[in-house]
């Protein structure tokens, strides 16, 4: 269900739009002028409802603020402001759509369905938390299948705290880049993201990695060296395959965690720090707590908040959109003019099952790119071996998702509404409207004629 916050004073009119919009299936939420930004910042609308005297609308302050918190969140205005140039102006602070008050009652049913349905699908497909860069913490991170959304949300919410997390899933699914994202979306950002492979090292070299060591405490300690804990002070430390590391290690990793101090190898003295730790596995940790191989406690630890990463397999559906991701992004690395992907070349990548997850398909659309001079990804570009899937499931079976309950969208339409959100939301700028998408100015252009938009896009 929709959440619309309708703000204002003017409680008549205030009252007819409840009751209008209530009708509609909306949840609704009244709050009056200057209370607005906490209440937005707290439940997260999908539109906002202003409404507005003349006299109000003139203080453009009420939807410049709004914008400040939320770039993309539509905003209707309702008014019985008569000057056109205040409502220009209105328009021109921020808000979305105009409509006089007493309002036509279709004409707001209309937009209030349409501004809040294009915002929650935009949001879905480009994250628009308004990250701004190619830095952006959820970088590489794509999908708009149920689980990775939840996914994002967790990273989201986690992000908050000082929780220690564990993240689960196969190899190359991910894990260190949801972990980045944990981090950089944290009031740890300021601060050093160290990541230590625990079975990249053995067990003599990694106690060294994590803790340090003093001048002289073993042949070759000529100097003092600086662990990771202490490298990661105030930031995060991040414990790949967790699950390899020595059960004797893992007792003092466990003494770490629990009295959050330590001391260098060969030295005396109580190293105090302030590390938040993330851990990830591609193991089953409770296997290995039964073979021996693990600590229970130290998995209790670990294990306070979980966020388990999907097989590529078990999400399908962001096939199409990763394949695209990456066929974008290696073509404009490598200055080749790939654009799109044929039909029965996608069904293959879609219906083979990526036993390396994201990373074989990163690697596998790049090594496309680089051997092939073309626009269009086909199925003999594909490897021998990815060619000989049986194509059971096809394009149209996983170009939709469900975005309310009994209702589905095909990705194209999805794909539609997104561009000419954007274009409407940026007059039409199609340098400006890419950088927002994500997407190349060339690659932009292309769908803006394909999907008959052209009369809404300009190029500066």
């Amino acid at each position: 269900m929709d959440k619309i916050l309708l703000i204002g004073n003017w409680s008549q009119a205030i009252e007819a739009m409840y009751q209008l919009l209530k009708k509609e299936g909306y949840s609704l939420i009244k709050v009056a002028l200057g209370e607005h930004e906490p209440q937005i910042k707290k439940t997260d609308p999908e539109l906002i409802v202003m409404v507005l005297k003349q006299k109000e609308l003139s203080d453009n302050a009420y939807i410049s603020s709004i914008r400040q918190l939320n770039e993309h969140l539509p905003i209707i205005v309702v008014s019985d402001a008569k000057d056109s140039d205040t409502i220009v102006t209105a328009m021109q602070s921020g808000a979305t759509d105009y409509i006089s008050y007493p309002p036509n009652k279709d004409r707001l049913k209309k937009s209030a369905a349409h501004y809040s349905k294009m915002y929650r699908l935009t949001r879905k497909v480009f994250f628009l938390n308004d990250f701004g860069s190619m830095g952006s913490p959820f970088e590489g991170i794509v999908g708009v299948s149920e689980r990775m959304q939840e996914n994002f949300r967790m990273i989201q919410a986690v992000s908050k705290s000082n929780a220690t997390v564990l993240i689960t899933g196969e190899s190359g699914t991910g894990k260190e880049l949801v972990a980045k994202a944990i981090h950089h979306q944290s009031a740890r950002a300021p601060h050093r993201f160290v990541d230590l492979n625990c079975g990249a090292i053995p067990r003599e070299l990694l106690e060294n990695e994590l803790f340090g060591h003093e001048k002289g405490a073993f042949t070759g300690a000529h100097k003092r060296y600086c662990g990771s804990f202490e490298a990661a002070h105030k930031g995060t430390l991040f414990l790949d395959e967790i699950s390899e590391m020595d059960p004797l290690l893992q007792v003092k990793l466990l003494r770490v965690l629990q009295e959050r101090n330590f001391m260098r190898i060969g030295g005396n003295e109580k190293i105090e720090v302030d590390v938040r730790i993330v851990a990830a596995t591609n193991r089953n940790l409770q296997a290995a707590i039964e073979s021996g191989q693990f600590r229970e406690d130290l998995f209790y630890r670990l294990n306070v908040v979980n966020i388990v990463i999907p097989s590529l397999r078990e999400r399908r559906e962001d096939i199409p959109i990763l394949a695209m991701h990456f066929l974008e992004y290696f073509s404009a690395k490598n200055n080749r003019i790939f654009v799109e992907i044929a039909q029965d070349a996608m069904e293959v990548l879609i219906n083979y099952d990526w036993p390396g997850n994201v990373r074989e398909l990163e690697n596998t659309l790049e090594r496309i790119v680089v051997l092939n001079n073309d626009s269009v990804v086909r199925l003999k570009h594909l490897p021998k071996p990815i060619q000989k899937v049986t194509r059971s499931i096809s394009v149209k079976d996983v170009s939709s998702y469900v975005v309310e309950e009994n209702k589905v969208m095909p990705l194209d339409e999805l794909e539609k509404q997104a561009i000419e959100m954007a274009l409407m939301k940026f007059q039409g700028n199609i340098s400006i409207a890419a950088k927002k998408l994500k997407i190349g100015q060339a690659t932009l252009y292309r769908k803006v004629k394909k999907y008959g938009l052209i009369e809404l896009g300009r190029i500066n």
